[in-house]
């Protein structure tokens, strides 16, 4: 296609291009973040007041008459290795007009060229994005990022998905019938195993917030402290105000905590999903524990699985199995679905980095990492 159109100018963007991007972006994505929302994602961020002199907010194609036709977003984002700050820039919603495609590689070029972070991290790469990925990064060492685990919470919903899905005929007369068949193979798949769903034990409190307070402070520090060696997102409260800001101001997050005598012992962070046909599911998108011998995954799950029926969700889902620390959520969600393509992948920009990164023990890997939950 590059033979019948003039190359694009290749820039820099700036927040004044936002209004451009939004209307290119939402030619393939439909949950776009419109201008205000894409620039809180920079200005609320808590590294930006060093970084925005010297930070490429993304970049952009741009015609000869003005129009943004490709664009990618670069959105900082820090983490704490050996006690020391690991600068990532995580790419964002990487769009091209189709008669530009053949110069869509300029933007991940320019992405992957970076000085100034350490690492590249994406989590949310799509079947259109594997071919740049593979080339130029490695895929996470840890758990299977090419499949989802979701349990059902809401039988009827979930039957009359599937149905449409699979184009039956009339599937509201045959989705009630689906629905009880589903309810009565998961229970008895239960009883097999001897799975129980338990709330935790007595000492903890478990509850729901809409926001973080300071106790989140306290938690990320002793989650610093006993993880030196482990590559951790920043999880203060600051950090976690601005990395859920648009989810939560829409109502469409829930923090799960687990508390010992007022202080955070584990937390767990929920996402409302609406999927391109219309079906809600809720998303596990991170969980986290000061107490990994004390086991308080199964009292998150408990509360999680509640709130996804309680919004009307079809299925609690969460991305990537096989991960040490969330089998109890692969036992409690015992579908799967096949991804399009594997989606967390990562770039080190340094070679000492590089090789601590391809250690499994070095990662623990959710999708609070990257752009997956901004939004």
């Amino acid at each position: 296609m590059t033979g019948t159109v003039a190359p694009p100018r290749f820039r820099e963007a700036t927040f004044d291009d936002h209004a451009r991007i939004y209307e290119l972006e939402s030619v393939f994505f439909p949950d776009s973040l419109p201008p205000e929302q894409r620039r809180s994602l920079f200005v609320d961020n808590p590294l930006w007041p060093r970084l925005r002199d010297s930070w490429p907010v993304g970049w952009v194609l741009e015609d000869g008459d003005g129009r943004v036709v490709g664009s990618l977003n670069n959105i900082p984002s820090a983490y704490l290795l050996d006690g020391q700050e690991r600068l990532c820039a995580n790419g964002h919603c990487w769009a091209v007009l189709p008669e530009y495609r053949g110069y869509a590689t300029v933007l991940m070029d320019e992405y992957f060229s970076q000085e100034r972070p350490d690492l590249l991290v994406s989590a949310k790469v799509g079947a259109d994005a594997t071919a740049v990925w593979s080339a130029y990064a490695r895929r996470v060492p840890v758990g299977d990022w090419s499949r989802a685990a979701y349990a059902i919470t809401d039988y009827p919903a979930f039957a009359r998905a599937a149905l449409r899905r699979t184009e039956v005929p009339f599937p509201g007369v045959v989705a009630p019938a689906v629905a009880l068949a589903l309810r009565v193979k998961d229970a008895a798949t239960a009883a097999a195993r001897g799975r129980r769903r338990a709330d935790g034990p007595a000492s903890v409190e478990f509850s729901e917030a809409r926001d973080f307070d300071e106790r989140f402070d306290g938690f990320w520090s002793e989650l610093v402290e006993q993880n030196p060696a482990r590559l951790l997102g920043v999880r203060d409260r600051a950090s976690l105000r601005w990395h859920y800001g648009i989810p939560m101001r829409a109502g469409r997050l829930w923090v799960l905590t687990a508390a010992r005598g007022g202080r955070i012992r584990a937390f767990g962070v929920l996402k409302l999903h609406v999927r391109p046909e219309g079906v809600r599911s809720m998303k596990l998108v991170d969980f986290q524990t000061a107490e990994p011998d004390a086991d308080l995954l199964p009292g998150i799950v408990r509360m999680a699985l509640r709130r996804s029926a309680a919004e009307g969700c079809a299925m609690l889902e969460h991305h990537g199995c096989g991960l040490p620390k969330l089998r109890g959520f692969d036992d409690v969600a015992p579908y799967r679905a096949v991804k399009p393509a594997w989606s967390f992948y990562y770039q080190a920009l340094d070679p000492a980095l590089e090789s601590r990164l391809a250690e499994p023990a070095t990662w623990d890997p959710s999708e609070y990492d990257g752009d997956s939950s901004y939004k």
